[in-house]
Parts: C-alpha cells; structure tokens; sequence
C-alpha cells in the first residue's frame, strides 16, 4: 500500500473517530444535563447514576485520546512524504 493509500485510510479512521467522540460528548452533556434536575433515589439508583457518569467520561477520555492518537499518526505519515 502506499503512503497517499496509509494517510487516505488514516483520515477515513479520524472521521469516524471523530464522530465517536461527538457521540460520547453528547452522552455525557445528557447526562450532566439530567444530573442538574435529577432526584435523589435509592442507593442502587444514585450508585448506578453515578457510574453511568464515570462511563460518560472515561468514554469521552478515551475517544479523545483515540482522536489524538490518529492525528499523531497523520502527521507522522505527512512527514514521511515530506522527506522523501
């Protein structure tokens, strides 16, 4: 495969990546959002909301990080037809 094929590819990914991100941000907004008006309940109830919100957040970290990983490899792929 060839470099113009690899950073064509790369791209593809980061466009998916990226939409992944703007779902887990999404996500946690809703949930941020329901927190604000939310009532107490039971301790099961109050556990299980505040693990949806750690899930939020930790999905949103790590898509972030997944974003950056794949610009991280763009660049590298750029450079590598820049110094050729």
């Amino acid at each position: 495969m060839s470099n113009i094929d690899d950073i064509k590819q790369a791209v593809e990914k980061l466009g998916v990546d990226l939409a992944t991100l703007r779902d887990a941000e999404q996500d946690l907004s809703n949930w941020e959002h329901s927190d604000l008006h939310r009532r107490d309940g039971s301790s099961a109830q109050d556990a299980r909301h505040d693990e949806i919100g750690r899930s939020s957040r930790e999905d949103v970290a790590d898509a972030r990080s997944q974003v950056e990983s794949q610009k991280a490899l763009i660049a590298r792929l750029l450079n590598g037809i820049g110094s050729k």
